[in-house]
């Protein structure tokens, strides 16, 4: 078991480096579009600072990371949405399933506008409502290579429009996780928004590829009342110039009822945080996540799943 993990250490490190040289000659392409696919939607994950890859069977991190998705033994639907005070706002719905003991798949639909963009005239005020969107339709599949090993593969197509300029292009996230059952912790890795839109046609616009590696713990348990667990995560931006960011994550839950989170992001912006709290009432789950002067100012983000 511990070398497995070792191995599979080396093997991420390995990874980082390899595609960090690879994508480092993009950089120089032009600017990066659909910024809207580094937006972290689900409040769960959003809660623990942004962290998505270190997740066993959790439907709503597949989007990022799509080996996170099997070993779910139910249906999963999922309604998500983010709303800051700029009047940004997101709507996401997940459908998830397992095919089978060692495979499972989900799809979703992600749509995001603001209401309040107007062209004004000279004296300020608002003349014209500017149509604006970004949507995609995805897809995750993922996998068990054995008891310890999942790996994933997600699809995105996706769509942005303001005004009468409109682009559409793909992308592909492709991920792997790790689970050591014996000492409770799981490693996971991806790389994400692999793909091109008609904006790179135009000025070599780039979609924002990031390599993405993260742990998680469980550090505490008593009985099936109390539970704790830590995560960390590093991400790596691989087109942006910007570099790297890491996000720390505490989840501690009661009588699997109530959850309490909290996250810190520090790196590309200064040092961050987002809390949050969930509930359970037999198979309906109700997450909420809070994040103080995000990049759009206040963000509150809720989940609702139900599960049968």
């Amino acid at each position: 078991m511990r070398a497995n993990g070792i191995f599979f250490k080396i093997r991420l490190i390995l990874a980082a480096a390899i595609c960090t040289v690879f994508f480092s000659s993009l950089q120089a392409a032009g600017t990066v579009t659909g910024a809207f696919l580094l937006e972290n939607i689900e409040a769960r994950e959003t809660a623990l600072g942004g962290i998505f890859s270190p997740f066993y069977a959790r439907p709503g991190a597949d989007t990022v990371n799509p080996a996170c998705l099997q070993g779910i033994k139910n249906k999963h639907i999922m309604f998500s949405h983010y709303n800051s005070v700029f009047s940004s706002h997101y709507e996401q719905i997940e459908y998830a399933q397992p095919l089978d003991v060692s495979s499972a798949a989900s799809a979703y639909f992600m749509y995001s506008s603001n209401d309040q963009l107007y062209r004004t005239d000279s004296t300020g005020q608002p003349v014209e409502f500017i149509v604006n969107y970004d949507a995609l339709l995805g897809g995750s599949y993922s996998m068990a290579l054995n008891n310890e090993y999942n790996i994933g593969i997600n699809l995105k197509l996706v769509s942005e429009k303001i005004y009468n300029s409109a682009q559409w292009g793909g992308v592909v996230n492709l991920g792997v996780l790790y689970r050591n059952f014996d000492s409770k912790y799981t490693l996971g890795a991806d790389i994400e928004n692999l793909g091109l839109s008609t904006a790179y046609f135009k000025d070599k616009s780039l979609y924002p590829i990031l390599f993405r590696a993260g742990y998680g713990m469980e550090v505490y348990k008593y009985e099936e009342e109390y539970k704790a667990s830590i995560f960390v995560e590093e991400r790596v931006f691989l087109v942006e110039a910007d570099g790297v960011e890491t996000s720390l994550g505490m989840e501690a839950s009661y009588k699997k009822f109530f959850v309490f989170r909290y996250g810190y992001i520090l790196g590309k912006i200064e040092g961050r945080v987002a809390v949050g709290a969930g509930v359970r009432i037999s198979d309906l789950n109700i997450d909420y996540c809070y994040q103080p002067y995000f990049v759009t100012d206040n963000a509150h983000m809720v989940t609702i799943r139900y599960v049968f």
